[in-house]
């Protein structure tokens, strides 16, 4: 077959002896150079059995030493079900676990296999053990490590199962096996649907591939669904470990979105620091009436708890989900329902009018409040879309949110950081007509002396709102014009 013919890939002649167990059995020998051609003549062997010479190539004289023999052993018949000697040393010493049922394992069994396969020194957090009978036979023993890797995010990292057919080594970073969100997972699957010639494009372009990988991926996504219904503590490790990489599967397996979205975990409004809650703990919370999931991207808790658009849904008590891992900003735009509820940015959360508040135009002059308006977007210009009233800013005087065609804040520095040569939509100015410095700029903008002072503010105000968002083009001006303005505030008539 195949595997016996590859032989000559460092043999130039190869020898078979054999003779049966028969009484009046004879002996046998094969003998060929691989060039297309064969001998068979009788034997002189005595012994029962084969005997299989290699005649090595000069350039593979390596596979003589008894070291090299024992690490191809190890690494492509360690689980054959007969024992292979080496120097009348036995060298595959490990079982294939995965041929066993359940009840025959033990778990020091299983801990020390998920060592050996996944070259690990921790314990494994988890394991699966399948036997999948049906349009596809396989099967598998997979591991949950209890620490991620080092390198999870590089292009490079090498996924943990290996393939097999019939315990026999096929393949150790097999991609084809599961989704790329999933490459944290370790262990074996042992099919025999493979054709034989077998190889890593062979592998990836298998009808029985394809089965067995979504096969694979429903029975983990299974599993974690279970730790995180009856072990929280489990689950909770697991995606402090994984969640950033499991949550890249929602913008990539859109045949599993819907289970990979009941398994994500956010800090939010609602918890403390570093615990986090599953989109059900959030609907359940929701308020009678709400009829949206709203959520903050930001870079951390602190920055994203000071960020003015929340002061709205604080003032009305309304969780916001905060989505502070850097991997947010890329998953996010697979987010956007769970179940019959929207799921949207505070950014671009259409607030309604507070009935609690009277109403501004009574408040204040409408004029006057017109009149400002038209001034802020007359002294900036074309550095934002519009300037509008803000329904959202409770202590704040202004803020930024994404127009129509707009980023959210953290996602445009995210795309800054990639390319420094990014610029961004503009965006839209809310300020807050109730907040004294904006009353006072009302008031102000009717005074021709103070008209420098009053343009200045203006342009303070718009860039203090980005410096919040961390997309200051220039903090010397920042500076440079605040103080100006603390001399003009701070000077006194002689």
């Amino acid at each position: 077959g195949v595997g016996f013919y590859s032989a000559f890939m460092v043999a130039d002649k190869i020898t078979l002896e054999t003779r049966s167990s028969a009484s009046d059995g004879k002996g046998w020998k094969w003998e060929s150079d691989g060039e297309g051609s064969y001998s068979i003549e009788e034997s002189d062997r005595e012994d029962r059995g084969t005997k299989i010479t290699l005649h090595l190539k000069e350039d593979a004289s390596v596979y003589a030493d008894a070291w090299k023999q024992k690490e191809v052993i190890r690494k492509y018949s360690n689980f054959v079900d007969f024992p292979i000697f080496v120097d009348d040393e036995q060298v595959n010493t490990v079982e294939a676990l995965w041929q066993k049922s359940k009840s025959e394992i033990k778990d020091e069994e299983l801990t020390e296999f998920y060592k050996f396969v996944a070259n690990a020194f921790d314990e494994p957090l988890g394991h699966l053990l399948l036997r999948i009978e049906g349009r596809v036979d396989f099967r598998a023993l997979l591991f949950v490590p209890s620490k991620a890797p080092q390198g999870m995010f590089r292009e490079d990292f090498e996924f943990g199962v290996h393939l097999y057919s019939s315990n026999i080594f096929i393949q150790d970073d097999c991609k084809s096996l599961l989704p790329d969100y999933l490459r944290f997972i370790k262990g074996v699957v042992d099919t025999a649907d493979l054709p034989l010639n077998v190889s890593r494009e062979v592998t990836q372009k298998s009808p029985a591939m394809a089965k067995t990988q979504k096969i694979l991926t429903g029975k983990i996504l299974g599993m974690l669904k279970d730790w995180a219904a009856g072990d929280t503590e489990k689950y909770d490790k697991f995606f402090d470990e994984f969640g950033p990489l499991f949550k890249t599967g929602l913008s990539s397996d859109f045949a599993h979105q819907d289970e990979i979205k009941e398994l994500l975990r956010y800090e939010s409004t609602s918890t403390e620091p570093g615990i986090k809650t599953s989109l059900e703990a959030y609907v359940d919370r929701m308020q009678s009436g709400q009829d949206k999931i709203y959520y903050l991207l930001g870079s951390d808790r602190a920055g994203a708890a000071a960020n003015p658009n929340l002061e709205y849904f604080g003032k009305k008590e309304i969780e916001v989900l905060l989505l502070i891992d850097p991997v947010d900003v890329f998953t996010v735009s697979g987010l956007t329902k769970y179940k019959d509820f929207d799921i949207i940015s505070v950014e671009r959360a259409d607030i309604e009018d507070d009935p609690d508040d009277t109403d501004a135009g009574k408040k204040k002059d409408v004029s006057d409040s017109k009149k400002l308006i038209k001034r802020f977007k007359t002294v900036l210009g074309d550095r934002v879309e519009d300037v509008v009233i803000s329904k959202r800013l409770v202590d704040s005087a202004a803020t930024l949110v994404a127009g129509e065609s707009g980023m959210d804040a953290q996602m445009e520095r995210m795309m800054r950081m990639m390319d420094e040569n990014f610029s961004g939509a503009k965006k839209v100015l809310e300020i807050n007509l109730k907040h004294v410095l904006i009353t006072n700029l009302t008031s102000l903008q009717n005074d021709d002396s103070k008209s420098e002072l009053t343009d200045k503010t203006i342009v303070q105000i718009f860039e203090g709102s980005q410096l919040l968002e961390g997309v200051l083009d220039s903090p010397s001006d920042f500076v440079e014009r605040m103080t100006k303005i603390m001399v003009q505030a701070t000077e006194t008539e002689e």
